[in-house]
């Protein structure tokens, strides 16, 4: 399967997901709620060859990132998310870079760019990326995919910095479907390794499920650095343990 057949693919399940739960195909709003549907997931144009399929779940995007416009992140906005040569990243994307380096490291020849990297370990996960941007390599998140766990934002959420947490939208409509389109995504996207990133609550009647096909990882949301995982630490001793 080739990047333009997996696009497909993912676009079929939520063109019936749209249909599921009357959510408007121009703005994304749910039918008679204050809800708009975030967007399309993250798949990395060189997902499909790379030697190990990543697949990060993260939580939800904490704010109405298309409220301007009245819409939704397209498949083409998100592929805009990570700029050509840019690795200026907030505590979520980077910690996702990370983990993917060090999930990478020895299939891609990353291991030297990974030693650099860990050199600046006394710094957050964010900074120790810019430290080390000279050595990192800068196509790296091209070679995996990721999609919110939650789907769904208030209108208008995250005007206001105050209102960027994202714990206020981390809500079912209707959890049966949710969770189906999710387990189909997955299946379609046929990963090596799925990492959930944060509580995974509901999901966890869902993960024996998974793990008969993929190995999976459960890891604390980048950002939270109560658990110590805004730092290049956390990586090497909470989620290496989990890949062998």
């Amino acid at each position: 399967m080739d990047f333009i057949e997996l696009k497909e693919n993912i676009s079929n399940l939520y063109r019936d997901f749209f249909i599921d739960m009357k959510i408007n195909p121009q703005t994304g709003i749910v039918d008679g709620t204050n809800l708009r549907f975030t967007g399309f997931p993250y798949i990395g144009a060189n997902y499909v060859n790379a030697p190990v399929k990543v697949l990060f779940v993260p939580l939800d995007t904490g704010k109405d990132e298309c409220f301007e416009d009245n819409t939704y992140h397209s498949f083409e906005n998100r592929e805009s998310i990570f700029p050509s040569g840019m690795l200026n990243f907030n505590a979520h994307i980077a910690g996702l870079y990370a983990t993917a380096l060090y999930i990478l490291k020895e299939k891609m020849n990353f291991q030297s760019a990974w030693n650099v990297l860990w050199n600046n370990n006394n710094f957050k996960t964010a900074k120790a990326i810019r430290e080390s941007y000279a050595s990192l390599p800068k196509d790296l998140m091209s070679y995996v995919a990721y999609e919110n766990r939650f789907r769904f934002v208030t209108i208008g959420r995250g005007k206001e910095k105050e209102e960027r947490g994202g714990g206020k939208d981390r809500i079912w409509i209707n959890p049966e479907r949710e969770a189906q389109l999710l387990l189909d995504e997955i299946n379609v996207f046929a990963p090596d390794i799925v990492v959930f990133q944060g509580k995974t609550g509901l999901w966890n009647c869902h993960i024996n499920e998974l793990e008969k096909k993929y190995k999976v990882v459960i890891a604390f949301h980048p950002s939270y650095y109560g658990g110590g995982a805004d730092k290049l630490q956390y990586i090497v001793e909470k989620i290496g343990p989990q890949l062998l």
